[in-house]
């Protein structure tokens, strides 16, 4: 969230002003779900004088349990030959108004020998708001990962890093971040109050604007071809700041979207906005299909309900509460729920009854970051567990740890937060009077494409996501107003879910679509 990501029960309810927002954003934090560089004075900063060590106990301060910048020298067996890569774990200060120290941000950077200012430089982020980048790193674009099952499920045991056959760095060095709460970084004071100062729409672009300014400069990259990636409100994260970046004059040449919450209006539809249900129906489609017919199963039928949600099934909705025996039959059809229980919904299917459904049916609790995948439950209990988000973590955070510590040298004794579930629940989504309670992205994301035309987009989504669907993403790219000589917005659909790189087919569907993307973007004027 990924990997990223809850965006689980809390949604299922109408969010209203204020308390929306918690709701909003603890559904998308639990729902994830990403040189040669050697940093002149990137380190932590050096031990404060005794004194100073005496007024700020070191129990307030945890960035300072944070060691200086490790940079160690790797190679990878590539296809064609071997790759050879610097990769640097370490920390940059985040500066308030007088000067001060406010935060410290970790970060996780790969770099190959590339002396070409042409070589693009990605800046990686998940979402939550919450998650570390350690879901897209170990999961897809680092040049370590940890593999898992063909349906993404659970990591193969035992769990071990190996090398990435379909890493990005081929393409672009990357920079991982951690915004503050998240991995190790932490505010400067470390309490809840200097912590929240971080934890907001604006805020948290802010920061990460100002990281990533500061990153360039000190590594002599600021007039390299700069790209963002991000995985669900990472996404969002990195819509947000490719127009900042522009207006900061930093070369921001593209963005890489997976799984993105774009306009969180969006997500998740009630009884008086009946749109999100029918844009998720294809996602809940696909998840009847490949449980009943296998991950290989045909989706030819897809472009039939794509159709038919946006046409009969939205005119049904929008009519109101009707019966349509015919509207239920074909409802029965695209997702295997009986036509009864689709009636009892008066017409309407939603992730809820979906899930619901299929739980009374088999007792197992069906994931909503990939709703094929599912695990067995006590009968009738009220246990609450996502099968792809929590097994992710489960893997993924010892691993990382380990990793960092073993091959990058990187020991500290802080605890790694890969998703730290606190942070959503206090995050400022800001309102205004006309959009309360709900934050959105594409404004950003068009007046950066207005600033710099060339601009290149790609959506990435997994077919059974139900969290941020591919159907939301897809309506919301054809509202966006034509910008003459505007790059297109891509979008791209691969099997899995929130997640989907977790399958490694799909991970190497995705790197081969973003080696494509970067190689027309290093063409473009």
């Amino acid at each position: 969230m990924g990997s990223g990501p809850s965006e689980g029960a809390a949604m299922q309810r109408g969010p209203s002003k204020g308390r929306a927002l918690r709701t909003i954003g603890g559904w998308l934090a639990l729902a994830l779900l990403l040189a040669p560089l050697s940093i002149a004075g990137v380190s932590a900063q050096a031990p404060a004088p005794q004194a100073e060590k005496r007024e700020a106990p070191e129990r307030h301060e945890p960035a300072r349990l944070l060691p200086p910048d490790a940079s160690t020298t790797h190679t990878i067996a590539r296809g064609d030959g071997r790759l050879t890569y610097l990769a640097t774990a370490g920390s940059l200060p985040l500066l308030g108004n007088k000067g001060e120290t406010t935060a410290s941000i970790f970060f996780t950077a790969y770099a190959v020998e590339d002396k070409s200012q042409t070589r693009p430089l990605t800046f990686v982020f998940n979402g939550g708001p919450g998650a570390a980048s350690a879901f897209l790193q170990l999961g897809a674009l680092g040049p370590r990962v940890v593999n898992f099952s063909a349906n993404g499920a659970v990591a193969l045991e035992p769990v071990a890093l190996a090398d990435n056959a379909d890493t990005w760095l081929e393409f672009t060095d990357l920079v991982f971040v951690d915004p503050v709460g998240t991995g190790y970084s932490r505010s400067a004071a470390g309490t809840p109050e200097a912590d929240r100062a971080f934890y907001g729409v604006d805020k948290d672009a802010a920061a990460m604007a100002d990281f990533v300014r500061l990153y360039l400069t000190r590594a002599g990259r600021l007039l390299a071809p700069v790209l963002l990636a991000g995985e669900s409100y990472g996404g969002f994260r990195a819509a947000l700041l490719a127009d900042r970046l522009l207006g900061m004059g930093i070369a921001v040449r593209g963005a890489v979207l997976i799984s993105p919450a774009l306009e969180f209006s969006m997500l998740r539809g009630n009884r008086f906005s009946v749109l999100p249900l029918a844009l998720v129906l294809p996602s809940l489609a696909v998840a009847h299909w490949e449980m009943r017919d296998g991950a290989d199963g045909s989706l030819a039928p897809l472009a039939e309900v794509e159709r038919f949600a946006r046409t009969d099934y939205l005119l049904h909705l929008t009519s109101g509460v009707r019966e349509d025996p015919k509207i239920d039959a074909e409802l029965a059809r695209y997702t295997g729920l009986a036509t009864d229980v689709i009636a009892r919904h008066n017409g309407r299917v939603t992730v809820r009854s979906f899930t619901r459904a299929f739980e009374r049916r088999t007792d197992r609790l069906l994931s909503n970051y990939d709703a094929t995948v599912s695990t067995p439950k006590p009968r009738d209990s009220g246990v609450r567990f996502d099968p792809i988000l929590d097994n992710a973590i489960a893997a993924l955070e010892p691993a990382f740890v380990q990793y960092v510590r073993t091959e990058l040298g990187f020991r500290t004794d802080l605890a790694y937060h890969l998703l730290n579930r606190e942070i959503s629940g206090h995050w400022d989504f800001g309102t205004s009077p006309t959009r309360q309670g709900y934050a959105g992205a594409l404004d950003e994301l068009q007046k950066a494409r207005t600033r710099h035309p060339p601009l290149g987009v790609l959506i990435a989504h997994g077919y059974t996501d139900v969290v941020t669907p591919y159907g939301v993403s897809r309506y919301l790219i054809e509202q966006l107003a034509p910008i003459a000589t505007a790059r297109p917005v891509e979008l791209r659909v691969y099997r899995g879910g929130h997640m989907m790189y977790l399958r490694p087919a799909s991970r190497q569907a995705l790197a081969r679509d973003a080696r494509e993307f970067y190689a027309l973007l290093r063409n473009a004027p």
